[in-house]
């Protein structure tokens, strides 16, 4: 198994992190019954996860989140929240804060959760992969914290917007999009991704489509080969790399101007931004 250091650090800062299938069991069903009647709706919660503590908000229970990470940075008020660590959270803080409710990841939290249920925290994990999963976690988390409404409403509100962009009449040609984690060694957006799904929501073709699934190291010549119309980078920084290189000037995307910088927690953290990331992505593919 790879280990979680060896990621990109702009994945684990967004705390989407795919891993091959095999490695561990990654079941996007939540780890405890989800299901809290609205008088008994948790009052003190702790969220480990930065899409977790942006689904905290949009539904409006900002007030009643005592603890983040500090890679929880959206919305600004978030990161005014009491901090319990970062990629490695203080179980004594945790507990200190005294929660009633708890959201996880079920893999990058593999260890707190076990040591949650020997508190007898109520602890929720989920680890989404897909678009659906993302909806699928907003109502969890609505019927845990009594908004189940609120969530109906955002979730149904994303699906909608999704509905709309692949619903578009698109042309038989599909543009050519590399996204780019990482520089140099060269990362990318292979298949099972956010990213991969906005892709084929509008009609284009992920350049790593035959990488190994999830965030992977790619063939930086199998990458310039397939000459990329549309390169998709996170950082100002990146897209400089790109539009220097005497390597990838020869690419459709350089000599075209079309090496677009875009937020990595819009296509890349599993939270409602998501569906801003499509927006921007099917600007960037026009």
């Amino acid at each position: 198994m790879l280990k979680k250091s060896l990621y990109p650090a702009v994945i684990l800062l967004c705390l989407v992190v795919i891993l091959p299938s095999g490695c561990k069991s990654r079941s996007s069903t939540p780890a405890t019954s989800t299901q809290r009647p609205k008088s008994e709706a948790p009052q003190r919660i702790v969220s480990l996860v930065p899409s977790h503590t942006e689904i905290l908000f949009s539904l409006g229970l900002g007030d009643k989140v005592v603890g983040v990470t500090r890679y929880c940075n959206y919305p600004p008020e978030a990161a005014k929240k009491p901090k319990i660590g970062d990629m490695n959270v203080d179980m004594e803080k945790i507990v200190a804060l005294k929660p009633d409710l708890v959201l996880a990841h079920s893999y990058l939290n593999d260890n707190e959760i076990k040591r949650l249920k020997s508190y007898n925290i109520k602890t929720i994990a989920t680890d989404p992969k897909t678009f659906a999963d993302v909806t699928s976690d907003i109502r969890t988390i609505g019927n845990a914290t009594g908004c189940i409404d609120r969530a109906e409403k955002l979730a149904a509100s994303m699906e909608k917007t999704i509905e709309s962009f692949k619903s578009q009449p698109r042309t038989d040609h599909q543009k050519r999009v590399l996204v780019v984690v990482q520089v140099n060694p060269l990362w990318v957006a292979g298949p099972e991704t956010f990213i991969d799904e906005m892709i084929s929501y509008l009609n284009g073709k992920n350049v790593a489509y035959d990488a190994e699934s999830g965030f992977k190291q790619f063939s930086l010549e199998k990458a310039f080969a397939r000459d990329p119309q549309l390169i998709v980078v996170t950082r100002k920084e990146d897209k400089v790399h790109f539009d220097t290189s005497a390597v990838w000037k020869k690419t459709s995307a350089v000599k075209d101007g079309k090496v677009v910088v875009i937020d990595p927690d819009l296509i890349f953290r599993p939270g409602p931004r998501l569906v801003k990331g499509l927006e921007q992505l099917a600007e960037a593919m026009e």
